[in-house]
């Protein structure tokens, strides 16, 4: 995008009695012409000014487009409790959020800031999802095929909310915990040489041994953080623990594996091959369900089952019993 470029805005999403940090337009016959300075309060007069002549949306620079982005993650708890905003642009704004603040995490794992900033992301979404459940799958629907190690971080804290309420985590504390952990499972990789985590060909044994060591990077730049709860760490402890003891790092059989950690795994793999990734084009749902249902020694059927509900027959159709492809999923 341009900075010469305008970006339109939903009239809903400004904030009665804030200061935006950018400049508002309208957008007249002949170009756009400037309505109110980033300085001036937005109020309510303003807004029912607006309405009254017909007027849905502003604009604003696209060179304001990271302040638009840090205005609404502080202001994100007061439009997902918004009742006048429609489920779907909540979504779009609590994805869209999500994935700022998971760039920020793998970019610089060891600020405070960004990790707190996260834990509030994560409390909206569970906010959200416990309000409304269609706003779930909605969310997931936003799910681009593509890969990015952001977008995956997000995408599993998304869908590891979800299985845990369905599978009867209902506490709010609880489900924030699952969702935090699940969001941070993967920012061990921010340790990873970016050559062998893109490598387009097989790793070798040397470069597999480094990516497993992720998990230990990722527990430890955590563990000491204040507002990351013990049990979140689970989740970035034991996703890639399998019930077979064959995965790692603790090589932990079914029964001493958490809760957490076998939902993040679940969530971690569907999303993993659902996407397309530097060695692997993305499989359909319905391919990756298959292979999840038939790796019965290695995650828990109850919890792959509860996937199956949440993405509904549209995306899995009937699981046959044809054996699933060999699929290469180790990171």
């Amino acid at each position: 995008m341009g900075n010469n470029e305008f970006v339109e805005i939903d009239l809903e999403l400004l904030r009665i009695d804030t200061i935006l940090g950018f400049d508002l337009y309208l957008a007249g016959p002949h170009g756009y012409i400037l309505y109110r300075s980033r300085n001036v309060p937005f109020n309510e007069r303003v807004r029912q000014n607006l309405i009254n002549h017909g007027v849905k949306s502003l604009y604003m620079p696209g060179k304001d487009m990271t302040k638009f982005a840090a205005y609404i993650e502080n202001n994100l708890s007061n439009i997902v409790t918004d009742p006048k905003i429609k489920t779907e642009v909540k979504c779009q704004i609590l994805y869209d959020t999500s994935i700022n603040i998971a760039k920020e995490l793998l970019f610089d794992p060891g600020s405070l800031s960004a990790v707190k900033r996260s834990t509030k992301i994560v409390e909206n979404m569970v906010d959200l999802y416990l309000k409304d459940e269609g706003g779930i799958k909605k969310i997931i629907e936003l799910m681009p095929e593509d890969y990015q190690l952001y977008t995956h971080s997000t995408n599993v804290s998304i869908l590891s909310v979800a299985l845990g309420k369905s599978l009867g985590i209902l506490n709010k504390n609880e489900l924030y915990e699952l969702g935090l952990g699940a969001l941070l499972h993967d920012i061990g990789k921010s340790k990873i040489p970016r050559h062998i985590l893109n490598k387009p060909g097989p790793l070798s044994p040397d470069e597999f041994n480094e990516v497993k060591q992720h998990v230990r990077y990722g527990c430890y730049m955590v563990e000491n953080n204040p507002v990351v709860p013990r049990q979140a760490i689970q989740a970035i402890q034991a996703h890639h623990e399998r019930l077979s003891g064959k995965g790692y790092p603790d090589g932990h059989i079914a029964g001493d594996i958490p809760l957490f950690g076998m939902i993040t795994g679940v969530a971690d793999s569907f999303d993993a091959m659902t996407s397309n990734r530097v060695y692997q084009k993305a499989m359909t749902s319905f391919k990756a369900m298959e292979i999840l249902l038939s790796e019965t020694q290695h995650y828990d059927r109850r919890i792959v089952m509860e996937m199956l509900n949440l993405l509904g027959p549209e995306k899995t159709k009937v699981i046959s019993t044809v054996p699933p492809p060999e699929v290469k999923l180790i990171v």
